[in-house]
């Protein structure tokens, strides 16, 4: 398998129109993000004007740093400058090129990886800015868009597998695509097992909500009725599904679960890699914590050593199962943080400079 050498990317702002046959590559990826993040190719575009494939990507994997990750202790480490703060920089697997020394896992992977440096916003507050960077337009609340995760979705069709699913967060809707494509989101892995604990009486009670509300759904011809009743067979088909067994971590050998590790953002990223190997398209893992407006230095050490070793892991498994070259990997959050260190040992919120990390994509 081919290596990609770290570097920094130039940012493309034009995007070529496609139809469900279209697949995920770094630089579709990048082709969308315009204005902000990530808009992909349009879901109404004729089937006439499809883009010919040239990647072999099928998949995405979302990392997604809530608060906005600070570029200094991440990527592009200063040190012995006085925007530098603290940190250090180490090598990596790459010759010449330098990261925090905050993640040394990740630096081992150095190889796998494209780190951009260029990629900026024009929205400094959270939820505008999170709201960018996940669906390409900015916030009009009188007209929704739909997340990129609900796009794909769509593109893909609803099949045996949700193609949308989130996990650490609630994730983004799908707007006008209809409630098919909104985000299949799951708190906590745990949660899931809990509920495979259970699946016969998860069975039982589907079939009697059916049951139960079948008068009302024969005497109410309404879309949202019909889209409720959708959703439960929809969730009735997945019981016992490929999907649903690959929420289960714990069918995975104890040593792989122990080189993932105990911690939710650990157990989301092994169940990120179970899911896209059971077909899923597009799967976004939240991390939160990354606003660090006070104590900067300590804040992202401590974040980065929760990320660092299962976001290693994670590529290596991709690597070693020949699924990096159809999985795009992304790590973002929704802007960079200030050159300049607040009276707190804080950094504040940057849009001009957002770190950006993609790995594998074909």
């Amino acid at each position: 398998m081919t290596k990609r050498t770290s570097r920094e990317s130039v940012m493309r702002t034009n995007h070529r129109p496609g139809s469900g046959k279209r697949r995920i590559t770094r630089r579709r990826y990048l082709a969308g993000v315009g204005g902000g993040f990530l808009a992909w190719a349009s879901c109404t575009t004729p089937p006439l004007l499809a883009a010919r494939p040239t990647g072999r990507a099928r998949h995405c994997i979302v990392l997604w740093m809530n608060g906005g990750p600070s570029q200094f202790e991440t990527f592009d480490p200063k040190p012995g400058r006085p925007t530098g703060g603290e940190t250090r920089s180490i090598s990596t697997s790459v010759p010449g090129v330098a990261i925090s020394e905050f993640l040394p896992h990740i630096a081992t992977q150095a190889d796998k990886l494209a780190i951009l440096r260029c990629l900026h916003s024009p929205e400094g507050e959270h939820e505008r800015a999170q709201y960018l960077l996940h669906t390409g337009y900015r916030l009009v609340p009188a007209f929704p868009r739909p997340a990129l995760g609900a796009m794909v979705s769509h593109e893909r069709g609803t099949g045996g597998v949700p193609h949308y699913v989130t996990l650490g967060g609630a994730g983004y809707g799908a707007a006008f695509l209809g409630p098919d494509h909104a985000a299949f989101a799951i708190e906590e892995p745990e949660e899931v097992r809990r509920l495979l604990a259970a699946l016969d009486r998860r069975r039982s009670e589907l079939t009697l909500l059916r049951q139960l509300e079948q008068p009302f759904v024969a005497a109410h011809a309404d879309e949202a009725v019909a889209a409720r009743r959708a959703r439960i067979e929809q969730l009735q088909a997945m019981l016992g599904s490929p999907f649903v067994r690959a929420l289960d971590w714990k069918r995975e050998p104890k040593q792989v679960r122990s080189r993932y590790g105990e911690s939710p953002f650990g157990r989301a990223c092994l169940v990120a890699r179970r899911l896209v190997e059971a077909g899923v398209a597009f799967v976004e893992v939240r991390h939160d914590g990354w606003d660090t407006h006070a104590d900067n230095h300590r804040l992202t050490k401590r974040l980065c050593e929760e990320v660092d070793n299962p976001w290693a892991q994670l590529l290596e498994d991709l690597d070693a199962r020949g699924l990096l070259d159809e999985t795009l990997v992304v790590w973002l959050g929704e802007f960079g943080r200030t050159p300049t260190i607040n009276g707190r040992a804080g950094r504040d919120h940057f849009p001009r400079a957002i770190p950006v990390v993609i790995a594998g994509g074909g």
